[in-house]
């Protein structure tokens, strides 16, 4: 799924998203679920005492499913109660819809309709979890077609023993049920990924990569103006290199930038403002120099926050420093033509990594930068 996506390089972004005890926890969830809505379809809203009875089994039902649905989704979702309440009741919405055909044959086989419960209930919390974590499009669309043909090798399997893909539910046995449910959330897992990687490649290879959802194992997203992140700085000649940033800016396709090198830069001052270590202690390891003329990054290239711009450092910037926009004689900012945007949206890079950094002299106009507090 979408959260299991990598990061390009090695970096501190490679953290682990999800729990090892999820498998447990949807199962130990879907088994409360199955006990509590299986008297609501038995007995019905059929008089105001069973009503009441109904609706309090429904409302513990939404109180079992919330915890999972909060589970799967990433830290930025999780202090939105409504919106994790409401993924909760869909939730539950789904699974009641998929126990009804089986209302009169679960007698005979509990465990198969607790199994179509977890199956179903893994499903939806899936489609969530590519919604929320899926980022990379192409990746995401590589995902999509391994399920589709698992789904096409699961469901030839199935007709080949003598099964059927949609069962009726007044004649089918618990066990067809069971294999078309399955068969069923497999497809519709297949079919969340294609969407979600379609939509999200369009509007990649058109803007750029999008700030949300936040990229794989990235924390305090999105990068807030005077941040000093780590990045992935593309140059002119297509190689990259990590790097430390200073973000100057936000935009919906890419942000504002400028790169720190630890090159010595003494010959090029105007250029450069020096970065002594004892101001940027807990930032850099060492002296650097900040480039002046502003680079375009896109989201998918950032790794993770070093900490924070000091403040007698963003003020030299904002109010002296000879903060320039890169000269329209150099072309478009590197890593944000086609072949670039394609490449990753696969998760790649055009180039290598170059130990050497290309700046301009060209466009000297300073711009007035104002700190956005976040």
């Amino acid at each position: 799924m979408g959260g299991l996506q990598q990061p390009r390089l090695r970096s501190k972004r490679l953290k682990p998203e999800y729990s090892a005890g999820a498998p447990l926890a949807v199962g130990l969830g879907s088994w409360v679920m199955w006990v509590l809505m299986f008297p609501v379809l038995r007995v019905g809203f059929t008089d105001t005492r069973n009503t009441w009875i109904c609706v309090a089994l429904l409302v513990l039902c939404v109180l079992v499913a919330r915890p999972m649905v909060r589970m799967v989704a990433p830290a930025r979702l999780k202090g939105s109660r409504i919106l994790v309440a409401a993924r909760a009741v869909g939730l539950c919405c789904v699974v009641a819809g998929v126990m009804a055909p089986l209302e009169t044959e679960v007698d005979k086989q509990p465990m198969a309709g607790m199994t179509v419960v977890y199956a179903t209930t893994a499903a939806v919390l899936g489609l969530m979890r590519i919604v929320d974590h899926g980022y990379f499009p192409l990746v995401l669309l590589r995902t999509a077609l391994w399920k589709a043909l698992l789904a096409v090798v699961t469901g030839y399997w199935i007709h080949h023993t003598g099964g059927t893909l949609v069962p009726g539910p007044d004649d089918a046995t618990p066990g067809t049920l069971l294999l078309a449910v399955l068969w069923w959330s497999l497809v519709g897992l297949s079919a969340g990924c294609a969407v979600a990687a379609v939509v999200r490649l369009v509007r990649w290879l058109r803007t750029g990569p999008p700030a949300r959802p936040a990229p794989p194992g990235v924390t305090s997203w999105p990068p807030a103006v005077g941040d000093v992140w780590t990045a992935e700085l593309t140059h002119d000649d297509n190689t990259y290199k990590e790097r430390p940033v200073v973000v100057l800016e936000r935009t919906p396709g890419f942000v504002r930038v400028l790169g720190i090198t630890s090159v010595d830069k003494s010959d090029r001052r105007r250029g450069y403002l020096k970065l002594r270590l004892p101001e940027w202690e807990g930032v850099l390891r060492k002296d650097g120099w900040l480039n002046l003329e502003i680079a375009h990054i896109p989201y998918c290239d950032f790794l993770w926050r070093r900490g924070e711009c000091p403040d007698r450092a963003w003020d030299v910037l904002c109010g002296k420093a000879d903060v320039r926009e890169r000269s329209a004689k150099a072309g478009p900012a590197p890593g944000f033509t086609f072949r670039h945007r394609l490449r990753s949206a696969m998760n790649a890079h055009v180039g290598r990594d170059s130990r050497t950094v290309r700046a301009g002299t060209d466009s000297r106009v300073r711009r007035v930068w104002t700190r956005e507090r976040v």
